[in-house]
């Protein structure tokens, strides 16, 4: 017994170490006037979800890119060129850029990607500098399109892409450039002449390298530019301002900071600062680099009323993040008075503390309430019995779907989440590692019965437990969750959102609890017991057969696929 205790222990210590960890991959971003960089806290940052796009008709070629991503503000540069390379205006990092315009009318902006290795061509001429050096190089060296095909075909690239490049010149030529399925960079062609070309935050050439795919933002650009090309009259700034506006975004993992227009023709370009697209600065590209301005906060072009708004917008789109840091600290909280409360009050039953330290580790004062109500009747009464039954089943189902939720966003910010994976985690994981990591381990020596055949005996009763309470969590969690996990990313894997996400599972587990607690009634009733006895009961672990529970698991899985479709309505109902 005290090999399962110090066992359960450890388990539950990793546990509370792999969330209390801060693995927060970004920060904000800030800007250092004597570095004259932005500092950030990592390499791999926020996958930004920009929208780039290529349209041209008859004369008129536009070029426009929403930036979105997490920070109160980009940056605006300008490098004036000499005789050995044409001149750029830039937005976005010194060391980073994201959108730029050179003199010969050629403009660049890119979308972020899941990392993938690509041949880098070490036969052919070098290039200095790190990756975020390429796109520099080429709008320095280069003045069509076709010129920055022939120049990445004749140079090295890096090993590696996590985005796809698109370039558009004042002819209407354009180009996505991405990594394609054998590690070769693909060339994505507009048409020529009238025409346009999309990007979002899926590789054109590799829909497996995705961050969203099938992306919205991408069929609506699509279609709106496919109207303009449609229709008689020329297209103007306002057209392509207009696709912009229907395809920014305003929450959930980013937000659109700043957005570029550029009349590749004409040499204008047109900024907007969170998504005001009523209130625009206007540049002439000739003029700013014959007469550059100092470098510093895009936010600094823009009047003060355009400024006060953009910090309103960017507190609202903060706010689900801070609400995440608020219910993640208040959890965390919660559980640690409840630990103490538990360890200072007095008791006389000492075989079953340890039971409960657990359960209060994973379901925190809802646990503690409950010991409270039943430490005087725990061997009397039988909804006593079941109660306790019930906290012990949802231990393993609150611990490891929290795990399994962190697991899919992890993997969620290197790539498309598959159909499989998603399944894997949602039920094989709480099923699986519940029965062998908590059931087996806690309960088998108290079953008289050797612990293989034990894990068999018990697979009934888990399968019928795990899925009445992933029915009700997923009635109550996924709407909750669906909101959470957008917000998180904007800090990804902050510890305070896995906390938060763990309070939803909490709350998700009590109407699943309800559900197991019905089940447990008839199990109690006919004389079956398990957690009971680790809580302080005297006997031994008594479990039903298959045969007694083949109709149970029947109508779990017909509860859980209600429950599951229940969430799925109300996720779709409060999106």
């Amino acid at each position: 017994m005290k090999k399962i205790v110090i066992l359960s222990i450890l388990l539950s210590a990793c546990f509370f170490k792999v969330l209390l960890q801060d693995t927060s991959v970004a920060r904000q971003i800030t800007y250092d006037p004597q570095k004259k960089n932005f500092e950030s806290a990592v390499s791999n940052p926020v996958p930004s979800g920009c929208t780039v796009f290529t349209i041209s008709k008859g004369g008129n070629v536009f070029f426009g890119g929403n930036d979105d991503y997490i920070n109160p503000d980009s940056y605006f540069w300008v490098d004036p060129g000499n005789e050995k390379k044409y001149g750029v205006i830039w937005i976005g990092q010194p060391d980073n850029v994201q959108q730029g315009v050179n003199e010969k009318g050629l403009a660049y902006d890119a979308n972020g990607l899941p990392r993938v290795n690509v041949n880098p061509h070490s036969e052919r001429t070098p290039v200095s500098g790190d990756y975020t050096s390429y796109p520099v190089q080429i709008m320095h060296e280069c003045a069509t399109v076709m010129e920055v095909i022939n120049w990445i075909k004749v140079h090295q690239w890096h090993s590696y892409m996590h985005d796809q490049m698109q370039f558009a010149d004042k002819t209407g030529d354009a180009v996505i450039i991405s990594a394609g399925k054998d590690g070769e960079l693909v060339f994505t062609r507009k048409q020529a002449g009238d025409g346009l070309l999309v990007s979002t935050n899926f590789n054109v050439a590799n829909t497996d390298n995705s961050y969203s795919y099938p992306c919205w933002r991408y069929v609506k650009a699509q279609e709106l530019l496919g109207k303009l090309l449609k229709k008689s009259d020329p297209i103007t700034a306002i057209d392509a301002r207009n696709v912009l506006e229907a395809v920014h975004v305003e929450k959930g993992a980013s937000w659109t900071i700043e957005s570029m227009l550029a009349d590749l023709v004409n040499g204008t370009v047109y900024l907007y600062y969170y998504y005001q697209f009523d209130h625009p600065v206007v540049l002439n590209v000739k003029e700013e680099l014959s007469n550059p301005r100092e470098a510093g906060p895009l936010s600094k072009l823009f009047p003060d009323d355009v400024q006060k708004e953009a910090g309103q917008r960017y507190d609202r789109a903060y706010a689900g993040a801070r609400l995440n840091k608020i219910v993640g600290i208040s959890w965390t909280v919660l559980i640690l008075c409840s630990l103490i409360l538990l360890l200072i009050i007095p008791t006389d039953n000492k075989k079953g503390f340890w039971f409960w330290i657990i359960a209060v580790i994973f379901l925190g004062p809802f646990a503690f309430i409950l010991k409270l109500l039943t430490v005087k009747s725990l061997k009397t009464s039988r909804w006593t019995g079941t109660l306790v039954e019930t906290i012990g089943n949802l231990i393993p189902i609150v611990a490891i779907y929290t795990v399994a939720l962190t697991l899919l966003i992890l993997k969620s910010m290197t790539g498309a989440v598959s159909w499989q994976f998603q399944l894997a985690m949602v039920f094989g994981l709480p099923l699986l590692a519940g029965w062998l990591l908590f059931h087996g381990p806690m309960l088998a020596s108290s079953s008289q019965i050797s612990f293989i055949r034990f894990l068999m005996h018990r697979l009934p009763h888990v399968i019928v437990s795990t899925f009445l309470g992933l029915a009700g969590i997923f009635i109550v969690s996924m709407p909750l969750a669906n909101r959470g996990l957008n917000m998180s990313q904007l800090i990804p894997l902050s510890p305070w959102a896995v906390m938060n996400w763990w309070a939803i599972v909490i709350l998700g587990a009590l109407p699943g609890g309800i559900l197991i607690y019905l089940y447990e009634r008839w199990a109690v009733k006919k004389g079956f017991s398990a957690w009971i006895i680790l809580a302080g009961s005297e006997g031994k672990v008594i479990t039903p057969s298959w045969r007694e529970l083949w109709w149970w698991i029947v109508i779990s899985i017909q509860i859980l696929i209600a429950g599951l479709i229940a969430g799925v309505m109300l996720v779709r109902i409060l999106s």
